[in-house]
């Protein structure tokens, strides 16, 4: 209960409690009246007005207040990565301050929620899956102030969200697999092709192999750090969970591709000399420097577009992997767990609909029992 009720003489002194500011500070507001009765009357009143949103309180905090608290202690007790924080900082102060920055906490409502995501989507040109981001940031944030007894209830939970559009990428089919890797030998981004290609891998584990995580002579690669990037800043970690640090296996094509790989560093070592960087990275440029996390998903689409190949991103070639072992009868449970998936729900939820779209294999079976 926000406040408390006791007695002064012949009176009884009502205290409601407004809850605290940014800074902290308490703001407790009394009354007197002359009976018991009186007293618990309005305390229950007060507490039951406030439970429903209907009390202001008395803090100040904005909305800016309010997000830019939510991160500093966030940031300080280092909760989120440094992936998740560069995320929620870009929306909070690109969006979020420069619309709804100046609105007092206690006076926000759901229509001006509603208006932002209308303006997200109509003004910014955004998405409504990057509409759901805003609202689980903007969300998370309100939660965090109710426990600072900022304010009392959040008002996202009477806001429309926009529906999701789940996104569909592009599939190769093993044809058209052989036919990329063909074309793309003696280019700069050959072995990062083969990668995602014959194992699977995700850009960030293409971009973060080492030499040290490959035993060429036992063929097999251990996936035990990532290459990822928060705006500019290159970021170095393991994978996502522990279902992603993996071992795999080299088969014999891409074991001549890493070979070649490393012969072709040696060489560009002997040409840079001194100027060589030993970075240790599979994927390099000559001089031996990692490329920029981004820029290998912008090499591989300006790849396919110049040669003619149908226009799908680097990520789905993990996608084509996944298809492919599916369409030769490899069990769901194997392939999530070359995938690095932290459970099969994950390979189940995001592969199914891909592998048989017209269900061929159910109805077929149905066809079966009903024969004579």
């Amino acid at each position: 209960m926000a406040g408390y009720i006791k007695k002064i003489g012949d009176s009884y002194r009502v205290t409601f409690d407004y809850g605290t500011d940014t800074k902290g500070k308490r703001d407790r507001r009394s009354k007197n009246v002359s009976s018991k009765k009186e007293a618990n009357a309005l305390l229950s009143e007060f507490n039951t007005n406030l439970n429903r949103g209907i009390i202001v309180t008395s803090s100040k905090c904005t909305i800016k207040e309010l997000m830019e608290l939510w991160l500093k202690v966030h940031t300080k007790n280092k909760i989120w990565a440094e992936t998740t924080l560069y995320g929620y900082e870009n929306i909070i102060y690109k969006h979020l301050i420069p619309y709804l920055g100046e609105i007092e906490l206690s006076k926000l409502t759901a229509l001006h929620i509603q208006n932002y995501y209308n303006h997200l989507i109509d003004d910014n040109g955004l998405s409504p899956n990057t509409v759901h981001k805003h609202h689980i940031c903007l969300k998370c944030a309100i939660n965090y102030g109710k426990t600072q007894d900022l304010v009392y209830r959040n008002v996202l939970e009477a806001v429309v969200l926009p529906k999701i559009k789940p996104f569909v990428g592009g599939t190769y089919e093993s044809s058209e697999i052989r036919q990329l890797l063909n074309k793309v030998n003696d280019t700069p981004i050959a072995i990062a092709v083969y990668l995602g290609s014959y194992l699977g891998l995700r850009r960030s584990e293409i971009i973060g192999l080492r030499w040290q995580f490959i035993d060429l002579e036992n063929r097999t690669i251990l996936i035990k750090e990532v290459r990822t990037s928060a705006g500019k800043k290159t970021i170095i970690k393991e994978p996502k969970n522990a279902s992603s640090i993996r071992c795999i296996h080299i088969p014999a094509d891409l074991h001549d591709a890493l070979l070649k790989q490393k012969d072709e560093q040696a060489i560009n070592q002997k040409v840079f000399k001194d100027q060589y960087i030993n970075s240790d990275y599979v994927f390099t440029k000559n001089d031996g420097s990692p490329y920029r996390v981004n820029s290998l998903s912008e090499h591989f689409s300006n790849f396919l577009k110049k040669n003619n190949f149908k226009k799908i991103r680097l990520h789905d070639l993990r996608h084509s992997f996944a298809s492919i072992l599916y369409d030769k009868k490899v069990d769901l449970m194997s392939i999530s767990e070359v995938l690095g998936h932290s459970n099969i729900s994950t390979t189940s939820k995001i592969y199914t609909h891909r592998f048989d779209k017209t269900h061929k294999k159910t109805i077929d079976i149905m066809g079966l029992a009903l024969e004579n």
